[in-house]
């Protein structure tokens, strides 16, 4: 018998991607993104900065795109618990 063994990790219900973030920002390692921008868009680099604008946690990656982080779908394969689309 074959089993699925297609799995994904997903964030807890109602969790965040900040400290995934903070993590790859500390430890200066390449992120890859999935986040909303007039639908799915994907990102890849090095986050530069996180700071926090119009009460909002927003991160910048080294080519000066700046990423709000409660719009993002996954992080270096991690994903959203909501995010549904693979």
């Amino acid at each position: 018998m074959i089993m699925n063994t297609d799995t994904r990790e997903t964030l807890p219900n109602k969790g965040n991607f900040r400290e995934l973030v903070m993590t790859l920002f500390r430890q200066k390692q390449k992120a890859a993104m999935l986040y909303e921008d007039n639908g799915v868009t994907r990102a890849n680099g090095f986050i530069t900065a996180v700071f926090e604008k119009d009460g909002k946690q927003w991160l910048r990656l080294d080519k000066s795109l700046e990423i709000e982080i409660g719009k993002l779908y996954a992080l270096n394969g991690v994903f959203a618990s909501d995010y549904s689309e693979c």
